[in-house]
């Protein structure tokens, strides 16, 4: 296989799902490939796990990506969670900050460091985020993770503003929801209580009539995205937009 190594992706959350899909999409696709969380089961000759917590913000303050040559980098938020699916009021403290943790303030530092490692560097860089459609509506039971995924798509869409505006030409920043995903996270979304849940049989239903993604198409469909990011000039976009 005719190895690119300048084609460089950071990847969050690479145990499963998504994240899992994505990785080996990319080194399919001749990407050196970094994976970021906090388990791994990838072996390839082009792939390097990178031990990170992201529910703990002062391990992702310290963290630096590794200084490699590269003409092509990318940084895939991918890594979420839902936390407690329960109403307001009934959360914990501990699930709130890690949900927030996670899906919002992790990755904006890591964009922030992304930024400032290689905007001065040759060559193009891209920042994906997996976001939701839970950040453009309110969900029973996921105040959390609706908050956290629309602050996510708010602090891509002023990164972008904030790119045109400085002329940055061969920058880009997307935010994605890829629909209902059949992952580990939505097994825990059935799980949850019907009566501190009230849409918990919507996603019964969803499962039980086969309408739920695979993770491994959601993958193949973020390489076109990740290929040409030139030609989707919106930022917020939903799978079936690319």
């Amino acid at each position: 296989m005719d190895i690119q190594p300048n084609k460089i992706a950071y990847i969050t959350g690479i145990s499963s799902g998504i994240g899992h899909a994505l990785a080996l999409t990319l080194l399919d696709a001749n990407y050196f490939v970094y994976g970021i969380g906090r388990s791994n089961n990838i072996k390839h000759a082009n792939f390097e796990f990178i031990l990170l917590d992201l529910r703990k913000v002062e391990t992702v303050q310290n963290f630096n990506f590794r200084q490699v040559t590269a003409t092509e980098r990318i940084l895939i938020n991918n890594a979420g969670m839902v936390g407690e699916i329960l109403p307001v009021g009934e959360l914990s403290a501990t699930s709130i900050s890690e949900v927030m943790n996670v899906n919002t303030i992790a990755p904006q530092i890591l964009i922030n460091t992304f930024i400032q490692t290689f905007s001065n560097q040759k060559g193009s860089l891209h920042i994906l985020n997996i976001s939701s459609g839970a950040g453009k509506r309110a969900i029973d039971a996921w105040a959390t993770y609706c908050a956290s995924k629309a602050a996510l798509d708010m602090f891509a869409e002023t990164v972008k503003l904030e790119m045109e505006l400085r002329e940055k030409k061969d920058f880009h920043i997307h935010s994605v929801a890829p629909g209902v995903v059949d992952t580990a996270m939505q097994a825990q979304i059935r799980a949850a209580s019907p009566d501190k849940f009230k849409m918990s049989q919507h996603f019964h239903d969803l499962k039980n009539k086969g309408e739920l993604v695979s993770p491994v198409h959601v993958a193949e469909k973020l390489l076109g995205l990740i290929k040409n990011p030139s030609n989707y000039p919106n930022n917020i976009l939903s799978l079936d937009d690319i």
